[in-house]
């Protein structure tokens, strides 16, 4: 698995200077290294070209993420942020011979990823409405809002990773990846639950708080000052059973997923399954640390992925 293997660059793409595109996709891979604690172990198990691809979309979406979590800009300067953002993503997708890219590393690798495999720029799109969705909201009513939000932080991304994996021609592949996207941003959401505090921001819908005696200002202080109760407890067990569900929902997903990009697809689901649990074990410990995998517990999920075989 050669780190700086780079895939074959189209010049009508990139009439004059695929260099650009190497210099690009090596950027995405160490941001992707980096940053990406568990996607970078689960990524590596991608075959070349597709691996290097999927590094540029991490990067595309850690970019986004940026824009509103980097120093917590305001609402008006956040939104100029993602519009400007947006503007050059445009120009960016723009694959025609006039279009020229704009400035930043990402954005050669970005082009490059679109103009050779069959992602649907609306996803692409539906990121960045994601992102505004954490400058203009900190509270959710209920489910459906909050799960309008996973989709556009989580479920499109996957939708976008099995845009360049590969799948059968199968109508349940969109449903289980969005599921799959729905497990994977619920987990995030446990076990962030004091980062986001501190953000004054609370995924949890209210209407789910109310369920079990709180509300959010309640809950915020719960968590900041370390104070859990039996309704914390039983709060988190719901929220853990219905992230597992989720899971459960969309275990058949490997089986459509071309195969030499099963295992990878595997390994991501597993390494936050496993942070799931490890929730579900004790949920009042996401109050006194960040909950992790370590490095050996990842590296052999990785192995056993690698080693699986499918029907």
């Amino acid at each position: 698995m050669g780190e700086r293997t780079i895939p074959a660059i189209d010049p009508f793409v990139f009439p004059h200077d695929t260099g650009q595109v190497a210099r690009s996709l090596d950027f995405c891979r160490v941001v992707t290294r980096r940053r990406a604690r568990n996607f970078y172990y689960g990524l590596k198990l991608t075959p070349e070209p597709k691996r290097s691809a999927l590094y540029a979309v991490y990067a595309f979406m850690r970019a986004c993420d940026d824009l509103v979590d980097d120093g917590c800009p305001g609402l008006h300067a956040g939104v100029d942020r993602l519009k400007q953002f947006r503007d050059q993503m445009r120009q960016a997708l723009d694959t025609s011979t006039t279009g020229q890219l704009p400035p930043g590393e990402v954005w050669p690798a970005l082009r490059y990823v679109c103009a050779t495999y069959p992602v649907d720029n609306a996803h692409l799109h539906a990121m960045l409405e994601g992102q505004k969705y954490d400058l203009q909201k900190n509270r959710y009513h209920s489910f459906d809002q909050l799960r309008d939000y996973c989709y556009k932080v989580a479920g499109v991304v996957g939708l976008v990773c099995i845009s360049i994996w590969g799948h059968d021609d199968n109508e349940a592949v969109g449903r289980m990846v969005v599921e799959r996207g729905l497990a994977l941003q619920l987990t995030n959401i446990l076990r962030d639950l004091v980062e986001d505090a501190h953000r004054n921001r609370v995924y949890l819908p209210d209407e789910e708080l109310h369920r079990f005696g709180l509300d959010a200002q309640a809950f915020v202080h719960m968590i900041l000052q370390r104070v859990p109760d039996d309704r914390f407890d039983r709060l988190m067990a719901f929220q853990v059973e219905r992230a597992d569900r989720y899971y459960r929902a969309a275990l058949p997903l490997e089986n459509i997923i071309c195969p030499d990009c099963r295992s990878a697809s595997w390994a991501i689901m597993q390494l936050y399954r496993r942070l799931l649990k490890k929730i579900a074990a004790n949920p009042r410990r996401v109050l006194a640390q960040r909950v992790r995998l370590s490095r050996w517990e990842k590296l052999s999920l990785v192995l056993a992925a690698s080693r699986r075989r499918w029907d």
